[in-house]
């Protein structure tokens, strides 16, 4: 997606998932401390896609293409997941837990009616159920597939995430590290 310079960085949490975060580790990078992941959320929750119909949370996921599967094949495993948690978790907070619709583009997140199959039905399996809560309702879990290194904070559910040089080593990291 366009860099609005929110949430997770998809580059950078590959880069974090290759340098050996896991993915509790990234999603607790870019969004805070103080969100959490709720590991049994409902999963026969149905997902209203505009011009698709609707999918079960878990069939949803599987149709997000939005990050390569072949991350997945080169230390970026963990990565996937944490997009598979974002994504779940922006489509229950944008439908309000499904009871209105998601459209099915870049303009909120790309679906496709065939699962994308691979690496990241893998993550997807591997997450099944998790999702970012922040006071007790699921969180906006925005994300852009670069930010040049700055994440900005921003607000939902009573929740704000941290603002941060996203480098090994800070604003001083910018921006050969980013």
């Amino acid at each position: 997606g366009a860099p609005h310079f929110k949430g997770m960085s998809q580059y950078g949490a590959y880069g974090r998932a290759k340098s050996g975060q896991n993915v509790e580790t990234i999603l607790s990078a870019y969004y805070g401390g103080g969100i959490q992941i709720k590991k049994d959320y409902d999963t026969n929750i149905q997902i209203k896609v505009d011009g698709f119909g609707s999918y079960s949370l878990e069939e949803y996921a599987k149709r997000i293409y939005e990050m390569p599967g072949s991350w997945g094949d080169n230390g970026g495993m963990e990565a996937l997941k944490a997009q598979a948690v974002a994504a779940r978790s922006y489509a229950l907070a944008r439908t309000n837990n499904g009871a209105s619709s998601i459209c099915g583009t870049e303009s909120c997140q790309v679906f496709k009616s065939a699962p994308k199959g691979g690496k990241w039905e893998e993550a997807v399996n591997a997450t099944r159920g998790w999702v970012l809560m922040a006071n007790g309702a699921p969180f906006s879990a925005w994300y852009a597939s670069t930010s040049g290194g700055y994440q900005e904070s921003y607000s939902g559910n009573g929740y704000s995430t941290p603002g941060f040089w996203d480098t090994p080593s800070g604003q001083s990291g910018w921006t050969a590290q980013a």
